[in-house]
């Protein structure tokens, strides 16, 4: 399975507790398989705002970290996740060849999607 979303994507969450938030990604997380394939069910993304989690981080030994109650954003499966599309809606995303090289497209409109900003 070819992982569609990158690093950098404007991306909608469709389900869950954050359903209709919008972000961009931070991370794409690939998990691996015990023979060190990449197992394509175990996808996940870490969209800035989404899924919002608190950790709470004590002190370990004299390292300065910060410690107490830290909110941060937890990964959500990537199927969970649609990008958002040139006409501002959430889209599906194919491939294609233009003038030799390899491009991805908005499945809804056809257009050609911009390369994110990582």
């Amino acid at each position: 399975m070819k992982v569609k979303i990158r690093r950098g994507d404007l991306v909608e969450v469709i389900a869950g507790r954050d359903k209709g938030h919008r972000g961009r990604v931070q991370q794409v997380i690939r998990k691996k398989r015990k023979d060190g394939t990449y197992d394509p069910n175990r996808v996940y993304v870490i969209v800035s705002g989404a899924n919002m989690v608190i950790k709470h981080q004590r002190a370990t030994g004299r390292v300065r970290t910060q410690t107490g109650r830290i909110e941060k954003e937890a990964p959500i499966h990537i199927s969970n996740v649609m990008i958002v599309g040139t006409d501002d809606r959430p889209t599906r995303i194919g491939y294609r060849y233009e003038g030799g090289e390899k491009v991805r497209f908005d499945r809804r409109t056809g257009e050609v999607l911009p390369k994110p900003e990582a």
